[in-house]
């Protein structure tokens, strides 16, 4: 039997863990005060990224490069406390979170806040929620996911699918190629510049209007409202029939759905 020195066993643990912990970067600031935190990480095209915050907005864009630059703006709270960034790098992936103190006492209190900025690289895979704050992507080329709470989602210039979802606030969309799935409760949906790319278009609210210029959207139109009228100015559709809160079309080139319903709003189609 062979027996390790206790010694020889710890430096080797620290071998064997130092890959592991080198991955992990922690950002906060060390001082109860506004601060900007700016830190790059290598990540290569066609990964994953994974973005998650609760007090501020996240606003990510494309650009042409292998790496992730991540701006904070950081606010303390009321109790001089900070968030605590957390970015943990893996193969073929990157998560950013914002992990916030839990405040269990009485009174008035503000949470910390800290707004995130990030320059990505083009073809990646974004999931971006946020609780309160807006979430804007722009400039890339993966399925992209959007989510928040209190607050609008905004994309403009991708080139796949695309989920957003958002409760109060709104959806604005330009130049977005893939399938659509856009949801949102107390809230209007407008989108310029879309083609589903033959998968299809979902836009449903309860309290907004819908606006969408049709362009690029090729295959069978369904639209409804229940306490709002509908324009519809699309040109080129066949097989139109419009009622008070009912317009059924077929824009010629393609059999995607478009599904477009609200509840308590207007629908617009040019």
């Amino acid at each position: 039997m062979s027996l390790i020195h206790p010694f020889a066993a710890a430096v080797a643990a620290v071998i064997l863990w130092a890959p592991l912990a080198a991955q992990t970067q922690v950002v906060q600031p060390a001082k109860a005060e506004k601060a900007t935190e700016v830190r790059t990480v290598p990540l290569a095209a066609g990964s994953t990224l994974r973005v998650k915050n609760v007090n501020g907005f996240i606003r990510v864009e494309g650009w042409d490069r292998e790496e992730v630059e991540f701006t904070g703006e950081f606010k303390p709270s009321s109790k001089d406390e900070q968030v605590k960034v957390v970015i943990e790098a893996g193969k073929g992936s990157l998560e950013i979170r914002g992990e916030y103190p839990k405040n269990t006492g009485w009174g008035m209190y503000r949470g910390p806040q800290c707004q995130m900025t990030l320059k990505v690289p083009r073809r990646v895979m974004p999931t971006l929620e946020s609780v309160n704050g807006e979430v804007a992507l722009s400039g890339t080329q993966g399925a992209a996911s959007l989510a928040t709470v209190n607050g609008g989602v905004r994309a403009t210039e991708l080139s796949d699918s695309l989920k957003a979802t958002t409760v109060n606030g709104g959806i604005t969309l330009a130049q977005v190629r893939g399938e659509l799935i856009l949801e949102t409760v107390n809230g209007a949906i407008k989108g310029t510049g879309l083609d589903g790319l033959g998968k299809g278009l979902k836009a449903s609210t309860v309290n907004g209007s819908i606006h969408l210029q049709m362009g690029g959207l090729k295959g069978r139109l369904k639209a409804t409202t229940v306490n709002g009228g509908i324009s519809f100015n699309a040109k080129g559709a066949e097989q139109v029939e419009v009622k008070k809160h009912r317009v059924t079309a077929v824009f010629p080139g393609g059999e995607q759905a478009i599904d477009l319903d609200t509840v308590n709003g207007a629908i617009t189609l040019d």
